[in-house]
């Protein structure tokens, strides 16, 4: 059953020696329009955006990027018409990418990883891009857009890692082992100087009405290990109905993208 101690993840958090990061901020480079339903199972037909985002972990010293965006070209493959992108935000997330210390891609479809393996600066950004060893596998053996076709040869600079339950790559940065939504899907638990946690669920979810309802997607490309998501939802749903101090996070969301940008919770722009 997925269902991680917080306290073990807390800890986990602590086991690389620094300061821990001071901010969260996230970036919206596209967006995907699509109908409620497909989102939320049982849900009406209304219209519903889905926001296309990175994260950004600020230290004092310096970043580190979860997930990396998408290039327009590949955007374009999500939908049968044209869709929101923002260019000059997909710029800024370029930029952001460069100097960063490291990245880390959460799992191998193309909103998550095209913005290095698209990317005019690959030859930098790939030596400090981290991977698990079934991310990188797929990567190359299952491509998730045709403009994500790579080889083993580009994916050989890549910082290839793997674990079994959680790792931390940075101080107050966790990875968390999340199969379901794909065989490779992590979530991240980031414990900031101030006290706050967040818990990025990355794509268990679409929307956190997925978690609070514990209803599933109901898109019929999407092919994912409902009964493990199962588990995702009901441990997230009650970390965030009992754990006020901790932000559950779900990257599509652009109603929950809107808000915590709004208030101040999360950045709205990259450093």
């Amino acid at each position: 059953m997925f269902a991680p101690d917080l306290d073990h993840l807390r800890f986990v958090a602590g086991r690389i020696p620094g300061s821990p990061p001071v901010a969260l901020n996230v970036i919206k480079v596209a967006e995907s329009h699509r109908t409620r339903n497909l989102v939320v199972e049982g849900a009406d037909e209304t219209p519903h955006v889905m926001a296309r985002t990175a994260y950004q972990v600020v230290y004092r010293d310096g970043t580190v990027m979860i997930d990396s965006g998408l290039d327009e070209e590949t955007h374009a493959t999500f939908g049968k018409t044209p869709q929101p992108f923002f260019a000059n935000r997909n710029e800024e997330l370029q930029q952001a990418l460069r100097r960063a210390r490291f990245i880390v891609l959460t799992h191998y479809h193309g909103d998550h990883a095209a913005g290095v393996l698209r990317s005019r600066f690959i030859d930098e950004l790939a030596p400090k891009t981290l991977v698990t060893a079934e991310t990188a596998r797929l990567l190359v053996e299952s491509p998730h857009k045709p403009t994500l076709e790579i080889d083993a040869d580009t994916i050989a600079p890549f910082i290839v890692i793997d674990y079994q339950e959680a790792m931390p790559v940075a101080p107050g940065l966790v990875l968390i082992k999340a199969p379901g939504h794909t065989p490779d899907s992590q979530m991240l638990f980031i414990t900031l100087a101030d006290g706050r946690d967040f818990l990025h669920s990355v794509d268990s979810a679409w929307h956190m009405d997925n978690i609070r309802l514990l209803k599933q997607k109901a898109a019929p490309w999407v092919k994912e290990d409902r009964d493990t998501l199962a588990e995702h939802y009901r441990w997230l749903k009650r970390i965030d109905e009992e754990e006020p101090n901790v932000h559950v996070l779900v990257c599509h969301d652009n109603d929950q993208f809107e808000e915590l940008t709004r208030s101040g919770v999360l950045g709205d722009s990259l450093v």
